[in-house]
């Protein structure tokens, strides 16, 4: 992977929301690196933006934190639909499934008015 002497901007935005999913799972460097196939100097330039990603070292990391590579490029100060996916994404599992499970429920239909009676 190349390293750049200055942070590619869009580089650097991805390798700090790498650094941020790595810290709130509480993995090293070495670690994150041990479990992705990266090396500790190669994660490190990726959280810098001073290395380019490949798709496959995106996947690997993904994978190694426990989650699909969208979600790591899914970066929540993009907009609305970001953060929310991440607030999904920080629920624990139980609770989204739930969630989702209640989404998928079909609404109960409409009652029908009862009928009119001819004695009326």
């Amino acid at each position: 992977m190349p390293r750049r002497q200055t942070p590619d901007p869009t580089a650097a935005k991805v390798g700090a929301r790498i650094r941020a999913l790595r810290e709130e799972r509480g993995l090293s460097l070495s670690k994150l690196g041990a479990m992705s196939g990266v090396s500790k100097g190669s994660l490190s330039g990726i959280e810098r933006g001073l290395v380019l990603i490949t798709i496959a070292t995106l996947s690997n990391i993904a994978h190694a934190l426990g989650l699909r590579p969208v979600d790591v490029l899914a970066i929540p100060e993009d907009g609305p639909l970001e953060a929310f996916l991440d607030l999904i994404r920080r629920m624990p599992e139980e609770e989204r499934l739930r969630a989702l499970a209640a989404l998928q429920e079909p609404e109960p239909p409409p009652s029908e008015p009862p009928p009119e009676d001819p004695t009326d």
